[in-house]
């Protein structure tokens, strides 16, 4: 009698905590939740430092293995700055604020930056694939529609972060190369300097600005 009241007792622990949950859970994803769409995308990012083949974009299809470039776009794509980009340009927030949307997902209307970033986080995910050297991209929303041009702009995005990472890098070079030239007509001038004050220290006449004057 103890161990089927033992047995009866774990039953009932079994169908309340497990049991009772998975039905509800069951339910709620059955008949409740809202269907959530995906867009998955791969990208890769040639390095700005002028690799041979490089196209104007940064953005590569092939060949690219992983940089200090990768690591910033994919850092970017995560911030706040790039969630509220894309709430500003195709209204992020207002999607998942549809009243349509079940009350899990859907996002209040007086939602804060805080709450619409953490939906967000949820809803863009990139990973690195360092055997194809590639970026994956995933983006959910409650629209196919939505969910692609999310997608879309947030490459656009990345694309944009190559370039000016591109060109801070050129402007870099630029600056180093007139600093060096600079230096170096400097220098010259300083030479020229110092062999005329040997000449005149030294009494030695320049053939070639003798006859000069002469002419």
């Amino acid at each position: 009698p103890r161990r089927r009241r033992n047995l009866a007792l774990l039953l009932v622990r079994l169908a309340f905590f497990v049991g009772l949950p998975t039905i509800v859970a069951g339910w709620y994803y059955f008949t409740q939740a809202t269907k959530l769409y995906a867009t998955t995308s791969q990208f890769m990012i040639q390095q700005a430092d002028g690799v041979p083949g490089a196209t104007g974009s940064g953005l590569l299809s092939a060949g690219a293995m992983m940089n200090p470039d990768n690591v910033a776009v994919q850092s970017y794509l995560t911030s706040r700055d790039a969630m509220i980009r894309l709430d500003d340009e195709l209204g992020f927030t207002r999607a998942f604020q549809d009243p349509a949307i079940d009350p899990l997902k859907r996002l209040p209307a007086d939602a804060t930056q805080e709450q619409a970033y953490g939906v967000y986080k949820d809803s863009v995910k990139i990973g690195y694939d360092p055997t194809e050297g590639v970026i994956n991209l995933n983006v959910i929303a409650p629209d196919p529609t939505l969910s692609h041009d999310f997608s879309v702009a947030l490459i656009r995005y990345a694309e944009g972060q190559v370039d000016q990472m591109s060109q801070r890098l050129r402007g870099d070079q630029m600056q180093g190369a007139i600093e060096s030239y600079q230096d170096a007509e400097r220098k010259v001038q300083e030479s020229q300097n110092r062999i005329q004050e040997l000449q005149e220290q030294l009494g030695v006449l320049d053939p070639t600005a003798e006859s000069s004057a002469v002419m």
